[in-house]
């Protein structure tokens, strides 16, 4: 995608026009095609539900997993639906067999319902959650989280499982998982990546990341429909993830316990194909190179123009993708008064507490996004932080 084209496919989105919406990064944008794709599939469904639940379903999921497993670099009998990532990893961690004493490691930029999730399950079992500090300064120097997590696996008790994000939700930085995984084979330590992120945002190749588990969403960068996840395994562990809604296929193998939860919609399942087909239509590789390209003249253009804002990262970095994260001279308890002024001026945006400060992430989309719409958030930035300090 040239830079001439940016926003070229705006009017193929229901996004409201009058909102300057530099959030895609939260819960996507789906496509009108992609949408009437979805009503087509709950036609039929409604046609003959019977016919169409009871009957057909299974194999028609199965084939909306294969062009998926392509995508993703790995097979389809690795990969299940689930509703988003935090039921994926809900599943892995409620496979987990816990005892008082073990540990679940993650760190300090993870997805705050991950973590929710680690403390419930360790509390359940007697175990504990460690969270590795690596503040946001060093989380841009890959190689400063490597040596951290080298000597927290060197000198601790040996977690039962570390959880690390491929593209961190508070930071927006690529986290250099691959390396991750090797160091925490090489120490006998089982890893869940959490992809929520990366599917439609970077390249994703599963079976060589080195993972144990992963879970992705695929209606924030792939713009499915909402609810649109996937859940992968490595084949040896398949036998010992298990959906945490128990039905009728408990514990008949992998893709009968999650294919049937129980009665639910899964239109947005099988429209996931479609979106993956319109994301390559607008460029593969290309269109998420493009959305790259365009978080950095976001950033740049906040930088250049507003005072007092520190990057996670330089804007040339590569150590982000389609987001980019600024730290604002404002207190972490400013945040949500500042997203709420914001909104006033009809700009949809989030900003978040983390540590002890006001953090501002923009996303770049660029089939939607243009250039221009970082301006309009640069314009109106420097009076809205200064009516939530008064």
């Amino acid at each position: 995608m040239h830079t001439r084209t940016w926003g070229a496919h705006r009017a193929e989105f229901s996004l409201d026009p009058s909102w300057t919406f530099l959030n895609h990064g939260s819960f996507g944008a789906t496509p009108r095609a992609v949408q009437a794709v979805r009503r087509g599939w709950l036609d039929r469904m409604e046609a003959q539900p019977v016919q169409f639940l009871a009957r057909e379903l299974p194999e028609l999921l199965h084939e909306a997993r294969a062009p998926l497993a392509r995508f993703l670099g790995t097979s389809p009998d690795q990969l299940a639906f689930v509703g988003n990532a935090t039921t994926g990893i809900a599943a892995v961690l409620g496979s987990l067999t816990l005892g008082a004493g073990d540990v679940l490691l993650t760190t300090d930029h993870r997805y705050n319902a991950v973590f929710q999730a680690l403390q419930a399950t360790a509390h359940r079992a007697g175990a504990s959650v460690e969270c590795l500090s690596v503040g946001a300064s060093g989380i841009a120097r890959r190689a400063d989280l490597l040596q951290r997590l080298e000597d927290r696996l060197r000198t601790g008790p040996r977690p039962r499982l570390l959880v690390i994000s491929q593209i961190t939700s508070p930071t927006a930085i690529c986290m250099p998982v691959e390396q991750v995984c090797a160091l925490a084979r090489r120490h006998g330590v089982a890893v869940l990546v959490d992809g929520a992120h990366a599917p439609g945002q970077i390249t994703v190749e599963l079976d060589t990341l080195g993972a144990d588990y992963w879970v992705g969403n695929l209606h924030k960068w792939l713009c499915a429909p909402k609810g649109t996840a996937l859940l992968w395994a490595r084949s040896a562990l398949l036998p010992t993830v298990h959906c945490p809604q128990i039905s009728h296929g408990r514990g008949q193998g992998f893709h009968q316990e999650f294919d049937w939860p129980g009665t639910f919609d899964p239109s947005a399942w099988l429209s996931a194909p479609a979106a993956l087909a319109q994301h390559e239509a607008w460029g593969g590789p290309d269109l998420r190179a493009a959305h790259h390209e365009l978080a950095q003249i976001g950033l740049q253009t906040l930088l250049d123009e507003v005072d007092g804002l520190s990057p996670v990262c330089a804007p040339d970095s590569d150590a982000y993708a389609a987001m980019a994260t600024v730290r604002l001279p404002l207190p972490a308890s400013a945040a949500f008064p500042l997203m709420a002024v914001l909104r006033r001026h009809r700009i949809e945006v989030p900003v978040q507490p983390w540590w002890d400060s006001a953090w501002l992430r923009i996303s770049a989309f660029a089939a939607h996004n243009r250039p221009e719409q970082y301006a309009e958030l640069a314009a109106v930035l420097p009076a809205a932080m200064a009516d939530v300090r008064d």
